[in-house]
């Protein structure tokens, strides 16, 4: 297996967890009362969920430049507008990226952080969505510059996620605008 293979793989658990988290997060948001098995609780499968994905996220974007083909180095990381291969769908994941990181380092701070300050950082994961989806979308997973294949097994696998991500947030904000205009 190629480590530009490895990488997508790994990018695809990450979207998994992620979309998880969202469902996950909603269930908490909305007090949906479910029993869980054993000592699970809803917000610990939401801490694990997170930070699940972002141990995925930095495995998948740290991955890419180990392998040649991709003719990535490691500042592109950083910065991947002026990649070769797909250099706006990499910037999007790259702004994916640092948003999400904002949102678990605040998470993880949360205890020393007022809690409208954390809310409103945590609220990010929902803007993190607009370019994680874009990126996973129109990201060719073996930097061939290939069109999106809207067949493939794993975009359909993606798009699935990306669609529950938007359903979620946007279900979000509809109550909470409807809750607030009364």
């Amino acid at each position: 297996m190629e480590t530009i293979e490895l990488s997508g793989i790994i990018g695809l658990i990450a979207i998994a967890c992620l979309a998880t988290n969202f469902i996950v997060g909603f269930i908490i948001w909305r007090n949906i009362q479910i029993k869980l098995p054993y000592k699970l609780t809803f917000l610990g499968l939401h801490k694990f969920t997170g930070y699940s994905a972002a141990i995925a996220i930095v495995l998948h974007v740290v991955l890419i430049p180990l392998d040649p083909k991709s003719k990535f180095t490691w500042a592109d990381l950083l910065l991947p507008l002026w990649t070769e291969h797909q250099p706006y769908a990499n910037t999007f994941g790259a702004l994916a990226l640092y948003i999400i990181a904002i949102v678990v380092i605040s998470s993880y701070f949360k205890e020393k952080l007022k809690l409208k300050l954390w809310r409103t950082l945590h609220y990010l994961s929902y803007f993190a969505a607009v370019p994680l989806i874009v990126h996973s979308i129109w990201t060719d997973p073996k930097l061939e510059d290939r069109p999106i294949d809207w067949f493939d097994a794993e975009k359909a696998f993606v798009l699935l996620c990306c669609l529950l991500i938007t359903a979620l947030s946007f279900y979000r904000f509809l109550i909470v605008r409807k809750n607030t205009s009364k």
